[in-house]
């Protein structure tokens, strides 16, 4: 290229190298000070061995940053007149310094807070003109495509309701970026998913995990104002952002575990910021320079270590979404019809899986499937489900028709959760019971959030034995991960003996601020086993997803409805962002995101080894109007919620169409219905290869 300095040429692609190298930021707005300052130090130790005119940008094949992670990306990655990067590491701290204060402009004085707060309620926090008048000018015309590595920065459409990827690669993020279905030359002949020629460093920007500022008794109180201001703070955007960068962070672990290639994986974050410094936008001087310190004393910390019979691993995954289970209950008593038929009316969906995975209502579903009734077998059919819903949804969100009681439903979601939730814990002890987690039939898998610990709690079958304080009753666990923000009090319970001196105390809301679609959940938990050598999944490879076969069931979403804009949402305060014509903009956003990505990059997966046919995605996102909440519960809404599921069995199947976000017919494929009775047929085959095989054989220890 014109204009590069002589000494330093562009990074040539990994085809001539050994390694993809990708670089990841996080977001957390004031607080980008401290991945700064560990780039600062990485590009010194660059310069050191190639000369003063190193630059980070010449030596990865990705950069990848959200949010403020995206302002730093695009700085160390956008070219200057000479086609060098447009700042050094060590000019960004300095950036920071100079333009946070009027970024984030802090008064003084008890009469600018109460304003201020006010101002937050109504309206955004700060105007953002500042901002955007200095981006403008530091980059002015400069477009993605002249980024001089490849740049990765996500977003998210709040019209439809689907994460925009703004990528060079035009593909995926990061890691899912140069899996190879699409044949880019720059990438071959390295093998797709070949996850062992990654090195990855991804920097935090810092959490408040060990404050444990929240507890489950006093968010099991809050409402609609508690869940966006506590003590200074906001738990629910709290939660979110730290359960959507904690679920990364594990599965990357798992995956670099697997292939014994942990080395090649580098996160460097610090989980015991408290006060000021764990804020988004306090930038006063003095905390400005704290979190400078805060960056330079990361650097001195050490590393933090992050089916035998068969052919299949076989995985079912049903996603959270309140009085919406009744869709993938339809789903997947149309399912176990298709098995009965082949194997007798006594076959079950439990039979089949290896692995079924829940969140919120679908953790309620998935327990349902898999506990054992008084003969050991699975307490509910999947057709019972949906009887379930019918009989107990409306007592479980009871509504109220009258303009009064609506007003005062309304006060009371703001003081208070929208519903006591004491019919859902009654109902759920009553049909659980004393039943543990160990006791499931199969492998069975439910993330939750623990508030106090602002951190993911995944209650799975394959830990139990390691960590017994996991072994929960089925019933605390299903309370826990459908305890909705706003909707449904948080959820404490502890396990183990007190005599002991072996107790454990879990603080849990809704696994959906985690992983709304735990799929991705339910493929980490296998993946770790067969790292760890569990003799039921051993010798299978690691990483070898060819061998998966994925159900993924939704419970549908509004996207087509393109409920909000971004002209509406530039108006919203605290409130516009909770309470929106009787949504929940910020938990849509945030739920909607999370769901999207975990199909995003399960899709990518399986596309790249030619496997789609494994892999059923079945989801609804057309929803409008009374169908689409998660709480409404009337005999009409039920009804239309009970045919949604009925039909979308006879829609097409569909994938996710990276680019757009939105699901689309494939052409070959056939209907929703079509494809589970094939499903049916290989996992009914499936199990009778497994029992054949089992019967010449000692059978393996179980999990």
């Amino acid at each position: 290229m014109d204009g590069i300095l002589p000494n330093i040429d562009p990074i040539q692609p990994p085809i001539y190298g050994d390694l993809i190298t990708i670089l990841s930021i996080d977001g957390g707005g004031i607080r980008g000070i401290i991945p700064a300052t560990i780039l600062s130090f990485l590009e010194s130790q660059l310069q050191e061995l190639d000369g003063e005119d190193a630059r980070i940008a010449d030596y990865f094949d990705v950069i990848a940053g959200t949010s403020t992670g995206g302002l730093v990306t695009a700085m160390l990655t956008a070219p200057n007149e000479k086609n060098r990067p447009l700042f050094a590491a060590k000019d960004i701290t300095a950036f920071y310094f100079e333009h946070g204060p009027r970024i984030f402009p802090q008064s003084g004085g008890l009469l600018a807070s109460v304003r201020n707060i006010v101002k937050a309620v109504v309206g955004p926090k700060y105007d953002g003109k500042y901002l955007h008048a200095i981006i403008g000018k530091t980059l002015g015309q400069t477009r993605l495509h002249q980024t001089l590595t490849n740049a990765v920065i996500p977003a998210f459409d709040i019209k439809q309701l689907h994460p925009t990827i703004f990528s060079t690669l035009e593909a995926l993020v990061a890691m899912s970026e140069v899996t190879l279905f699409k044949g880019n030359p720059d990438f071959f002949p390295i093998k797709p998913i070949d996850y062992g020629r990654f090195l990855v460093i991804s920097l935090g920007t810092g959490a408040r995990k060990e404050e444990e500022k929240y507890s489950a008794e006093e968010a099991s109180e809050w409402g609609i104002l508690g869940w966006i201001a506590s003590k200074g703070n906001t738990p629910l955007i709290d939660s979110f952002i730290q359960a959507s960068s904690d679920m990364v962070d594990i599965h990357i672990s798992v995956v670099f575990q697997a292939l014994r290639s942990g080395s090649s994986y580098l996160r460097i974050q610090d989980d015991t910021l408290r006060g000021a410094v764990s804020s988004t936008d306090i930038s006063t001087k003095e905390n400005l320079e704290n979190l400078l310190s805060v960056g330079k004393g990361l650097l001195k910390k050490p590393v933090s270590m992050p089916p035998t019979y068969g052919n299949l691993i076989t995985i079912l995954s049903i996603d959270g979404g309140g009085i919406r289970g009744i869709i993938p209950a339809k789903i997947l008593s149309f399912l176990e019809s298709q098995l009965q038929e082949i194997d007798g009316k006594d076959a079950r969906i439990a039979d089949y899986f290896d692995v079924v995975a829940g969140t919120s209502t679908g953790g309620l579903v998935a327990t349902m499937l898999t506990a054992p009734n008084e003969k050991n077998r699975p307490l509910f059919t999947a057709k019972d489900i949906t009887a379930f819903y019918v009989e107990h949804g409306p007592k479980i969100f009871p509504n109220s028709g009258c303009l009064l009681a609506s007003a005062k439903n309304i006060l009371k979601a703001v003081a208070g959760p929208k519903y006591d939730g004491k019919y859902l814990h009654e109902i759920i002890r009553k049909i659980l019971g004393q039943t543990r987690l160990h006791q499931t039939l199969t492998n069975t898998v439910i993330p939750t959030f623990d508030i106090k610990l602002l951190q993911p709690t995944i209650f799975s079958t394959f830990e139990v034995k390691s960590k017994p304080s996991l072994d929960a009753l089925l019933s605390d666990i299903c309370i826990g991960t459908s305890a909705a923000p706003t909707y449904l009090p948080a959820h404490y319970f502890k396990t183990g003996d007190s005599s002991e001196g072996n107790v454990r105390e879990f603080n849990l809301i809704d696994g959906g601020v985690a992983a709304n679609n735990p799929a991705l959940v339910a493929m980490s938990e296998v993946t770790r086993q067969v790292f760890e050598e569990n003799p039921n999944f051993f010798p299978i490879k690691p990483m070898d997803y060819g061998k998966f076969l994925v159900i993924s069931v939704g419970t549908g979403t509004q996207k087509k409805e393109e409920k909000y804009s971004a002209k509406a949402a530039g108006k919203w305060g605290v409130l516009g962002w909770l309470v929106n014509s009787g949504n929940s903009p910020l938990v849509d956003v945030f739920s909607q995101a999370s769901g999207d990505m975990v199909d995003i990059h399960i899709c990518v997966v399986f596309e790249a080894l030619h496997s789609c046919s494994n892999y059923l995605r079945i989801q609804d996102d057309t929803l409008e109007g009374p169908v689409s909440s998660v709480d409404i519960s009337t005999k009409e809404n039920l009804e239309n919620l009970v045919s949604i599921g009925e039909g979308l069995l006879k829609k097409p199947v569909s994938r996710v169409n990276i680019q757009t976000g939105k699901y689309e017919a494939t052409t070959n494929e056939g209907t929703n219905e079509e494809a589970l009775t094939r499903l049916a047929k290989l996992l009914s085959e499936e199990r009778r290869l497994r029992e054949a095989k089992s019967s010449h054989k000692t059978p393996p220890m179980s999990s």
